[in-house]
């Protein structure tokens, strides 16, 4: 990723996505702030610079990567950006995703579009804070016979949920950490100590 790239995607997540308050998050916790990439990954704006971001990370990997996949919805338009960019630079590269649980209609699957088995994949995410929705779509990619070859997401909220990435993959790629937004964070929070707690659903 190069310095202007990192430089312009922070700053579209830091404008767009970071939400400073009292909040409590979808396992329940407490915070006092959280990131909603889908307002970056659903723009195109920012769609375009998370589809380069990704894929030159992928890029930089030793192995050659066949698929990219995570757990709906949080991966999907980023598996649909990064496709989009593999396509302009000429590579060949297949998206599929994880469902939270089995449909019990239609071809049941939990995975669409599974990779063959041996495929090298790597698991996308807009955001980790538990490390749950991560943890689940690799199981699921590694059930389908796939090897996952690394984790990349947006950001790490250095809740934990990273190091049980790290335990679980054989790399761990987070773009962004809660650390690249302490100025933002800082400030906001001057305004907001008194606001009333908000609800989200958030990657995890």
């Amino acid at each position: 990723m190069t310095r202007e790239l990192t430089s312009a995607l922070r700053s579209l997540l830091a404008k767009r996505a970071l939400i400073v308050g009292p909040i409590t998050l979808s396992n329940g916790s407490h915070s006092n702030h959280y990131f909603d990439c889908k307002r970056v990954t659903l723009s195109s704006e920012g769609a375009g610079l998370v589809g380069e971001a990704v894929l030159d990370a992928i890029q930089s990997l030793p192995e050659k990567v066949e698929a990219i996949g995570g757990l709906s919805h949080g991966a999907d338009p980023i598996i649909g950006a990064v496709m989009m960019e593999a396509r302009q630079r000429g590579i060949p590269l297949n998206g599929f995703y994880v469902r939270e649980e089995r449909k019990d209609h239609g071809t049941r699957n939990l995975v669409y579009n599974a990779p063959p088995k041996g495929s090298n994949v790597v698991i996308v995410d807009d955001v980790v804070t538990t490390g749950g929705s991560v943890l689940k779509a690799i199981e699921a990619a590694e059930r389908e016979g796939c090897k996952v070859v690394a984790v990349i997401t947006l950001v790490d909220r250095l809740e934990g949920g990273g190091d049980k990435i790290r335990a679980r993959a054989e790399r761990y790629i987070p773009l962004y950490t809660l650390d690249d937004f302490r100025p933002e964070l800082k400030e906001c929070q001057q305004h907001t100590k008194n606001s009333e707690p908000l609800s989200a659903e958030v990657s995890t």
